[in-house]
């Protein structure tokens, strides 16, 4: 069955193509797995909520952009009728009938490890022709800006029993010529309940949602995602301006969420880890949940995380991705910020994105087992490109371009960092205030539990290029970052019978055959380091809408040959005792370089 959806339908329609449904919920009610939701142009302010998910990849339900249309599901609704209240402060009164059952501007911005830097913050936004303001502390703080600041301007919200006064410093804007809207609904697209699996959603454009804060220890909303569920394709949208994430591959909503912050009765990790084995016992396993699909998209405008997930991205991948400008308006802060940020995202691929101009760029916290980075391109983001925290491996991060500040920031052990190109600071440090999970070869199920004492790393066939970037803070441009880990030879490095790491005691670090350039800085133990002093241009470049990597490192002077990297040249992760390999087990093997050419 092919249901069509028209905002240009005279009458609210039957979805048929001839008199087609004006929004569509009305679709979302109907479709059954095989059927086809078409939508057409227009701007649909409305929460979809699908009711039914398909039974497999041979019977989706299928949510598409009519051929040549550019629908957009907007959380969005329009306010007007602005009165100058004084000087460039302006008012306007909206009934609280507009936000339904659930009031963006009542909500305040909550969650565990989230920091709103001294100020409330609500889920509201107000936007001035598709551009969110500030939100001011008070009345009192708006009136005191009576200019642009922050690179925007503001807004205050006072809530009352059957009506919201909105307030917006517009500095010498007339707001009303112009577009202002404010954000009502929590989502876009989004299935209340779980297990609705099976759903694509293709070409759309999704935007101004009022989400909540995502913790790994609550309910992760986003602006769309799959609640739980498995087998989502989410491709070629357009997604933007969520007030936390934009698409949420992440955990269901349970009793305990927010207990860290709410109760502050145990710590964060044995909360976090009290959640995955109950999740365990449920369901949280490969036929159930997870193997999502998120390609072609672009998100940017998220104040939180462009995609998150807790335990529901396991099995997922995410390849060419255009995620950008992922809070970077500061105006809060939290410890699950970033343009990726996943929990549990074992034998997840994330590959092929450009991510740039976020707080910084992929960040994978617990049990990155079997996770694939690859194949990206990171720059200009405010920290690291890529941020492991806490994992017991194997992870792979292989040909990608590291291009910010900060490559690379390695709070895990386990980890295979080969074929890429770097030019920020990479810093690995120990974790053994924490006992974390890893899990047994391909599988939710847990192997055990250990400290991160550092190291069983591998560092193979990188080239490392020296570009000072100022705010680069701490680690070494290349490999001395590890000078104080064990060699592979260091016949104590093994010995890890206690449960607690004595100081300065590491597993063993491989790192060999990797290139330095103008004064990177190889590890003491590194075997066949190749070194230049010779200058390298390297930067990118915008051009005809796409990103360009201009560089003369070709002509360096130095060897770039060297062995295939292979699942055999790896070998396995100590504590998981899990090899490097493909995630459907068969062998890995390094043979194609960033362009996909054979190498």
């Amino acid at each position: 069955m092919i249901y069509y959806v028209s905002q240009n339908s005279g009458a609210p329609g039957d979805g048929t193509q001839a008199h087609p449904f004006r929004q569509i919920q009305p679709a979302a009610e109907l479709a059954m797995p095989g059927d086809t939701v078409i939508i057409g142009d227009g701007v649909y302010r409305e929460w979809v909520n699908p009711k039914h998910g398909g039974l497999g990849n041979n019977q989706r339900i299928t949510y598409i952009a009519e051929e040549g249309a550019h629908p957009v599901i907007s959380g969005a609704e329009i306010v007007s009728h602005w009165q100058r209240k004084t000087g460039s402060v302006w008012y306007t009164v909206v009934d609280n009938s507009l936000f339904g059952k659930y009031h963006s501007f009542a909500d305040e911005v909550f969650g565990d490890w989230y920091d709103g830097l001294g100020q409330v913050h609500h889920t509201g936004e107000l936007f001035l022709d598709g551009d969110a303001l500030y939100e001011s502390a008070s009345y009192e703080a708006l009136c005191r800006d009576p200019e642009p600041s922050m690179g925007g301007y503001r807004w205050f919200a006072q809530v009352r029993d059957t009506d919201t006064v909105l307030y917006g410093n517009f500095g010498p804007v007339d707001p009303n010529a112009h577009v202002t809207e404010i954000s009502v609904r929590p989502y876009c697209f989004f299935p209340e309940k779980e297990g609705i699996s099976y759903i694509t959603v293709s070409g759309l454009t999704l935007c101004c949602a009022a989400t909540q804060w995502a913790p790994p220890t609550a309910f992760q909303p986003g602006l769309i995602g799959p609640h739980w569920s498995k087998g989502w394709i989410i491709e070629n949208c357009r997604i933007h301006d969520s007030k936390c994430c934009g698409i949420s591959l992440g955990k269901r909503a349970e009793q305990q969420d927010n207990a860290w912050t709410k109760y502050h009765r145990k710590g964060g990790t044995q909360i976090y880890t009290e959640l995955i084995f109950a999740n365990l016992s449920k369901d949280w396993d490969r036929e159930t949940v997870g193997s999502h699909i998120v390609r072609g998209n672009e998100i940017y405008n998220c104040g939180q995380a462009g995609i998150v997930g807790c335990m529901g991205g396991a099995f997922s991948e995410i390849t060419g991705n255009h995620i950008h400008h992922v809070n970077i308006r500061h105006e809060f802060s939290g410890a699950e910020m970033a343009g990726i940020k996943l929990h549990a995202a074992v034998d997840a691929v994330i590959a092929k994105n450009v991510i740039h101009d976020c707080i910084r760029g992929i960040w994978l916290d617990w049990e990155a087992q079997g996770t694939a980075v690859r194949k990206n391109a990171f720059f200009r983001n405010e920290e690291e490109d890529v941020f492991i925290e806490v994992s017991h491996g194997p992870c792979t991060v292989e040909n990608n371009l590291l291009m910010s500040g900060r490559g690379f920031l390695n709070m895990s052990q386990g980890t295979a960092f080969v074929h890429n190109l770097v030019t920020g600071k990479l810093y690995p440090a120990p974790d053994t205030n924490r006992f974390t999970l890893y899990h047994l070869p391909h599988s939710t199920m847990v192997g055990g539990v250990m400290l991160v004492y550092g190291g069983d790393d591998r560092m193979i066939n990188n080239i490392f290029v020296k570009k000072e970037i100022p705010d680069a803070h701490y680690g070494t441009f290349g490999t001395a970052c590890y000078d104080g880990y064990a060699a592979p030879d260091d016949p104590s490095a093994m010995d890890h019978d206690l449960p607690s790491a004595d100081a300065g005691r590491t597993l063993p670090v491989f790192i060999h055959d990797n290139v330095y350039l103008e004064g990177g800085q190889p590890c003491a133990f590194e075997e066949n380091p190749r070194l230049s002093d010779i200058p390298v241009q390297i930067a990118i470049t915008e051009q005809d809408g796409g990103y360009w990597l201009e560089t003369n490192l070709y002509q360096a002077p130095v060897d770039f040959t060297a062995a295939r990297v292979t699942t055999e040249v790896l070998g396995a992760a100590f504590e998981s005792g899990q090899p490097y390999e493909n995630r459907d087990g068969s062998p890995l093997s390094v043979d194609s370089d960033f362009t996909d050419a054979p190498s």
